[in-house]
């Protein structure tokens, strides 16, 4: 979730690395982030995003970035991610630059998703509201 997307006009995002990456688990902020490097090979995956509910495209980035980030204790990070981190990280740097993933799609994708996102401008699909479908949340570990 990036800070543009509530109305925030910060370079600040948030990436919960529970779903995608087991050893890093947990939501961690990412403040003033900047891509330094990106690979040579792409890949094309399908994405969504909470900013347009119900949208799926597919779309074009970089296997491989390398990036810089400031820490909520003010240390300067600079890591290299790839595969589906390096995706989620592109996906939520580019809303900070006014990004949607539908901008990295092509004309005849956009045609094919306009009554979706025209559902979207009349305010005929719910938006998102903070839950997940129960087949998507992990319960592993919890009690019944």
């Amino acid at each position: 979730l990036a800070a543009p997307q509530v109305g925030e006009s910060k370079m600040l995002f948030l990436i919960d690395w529970m779903h995608l990456v087991e050893e890093d688990g947990g939501i961690k902020p990412y403040i003033n982030p900047e891509v330094v490097e990106t690979g040579d090979s792409t890949t094309v995956e399908k994405e969504g995003c909470l900013s347009l509910p119900e949208i799926w495209a597919e779309v074009r980035r970089a296997d491989r970035i390398k990036v810089r980030y400031t820490t909520l204790e003010g240390v300067e990070v600079a890591e290299e991610l790839t595969g589906m981190p390096a995706r989620v990280f592109l996906h939520e740097y580019d809303h900070l630059l006014g990004i949607l993933f539908i901008d990295r799609i092509s004309r005849s994708e956009r045609a094919r998703l306009k009554s979706g996102l025209q559902a979207i401008l009349d305010g005929t699909v719910k938006p998102f509201d903070g839950s997940m479908p129960m087949e998507d949340i992990r319960t592993e570990g919890i009690p019944a």
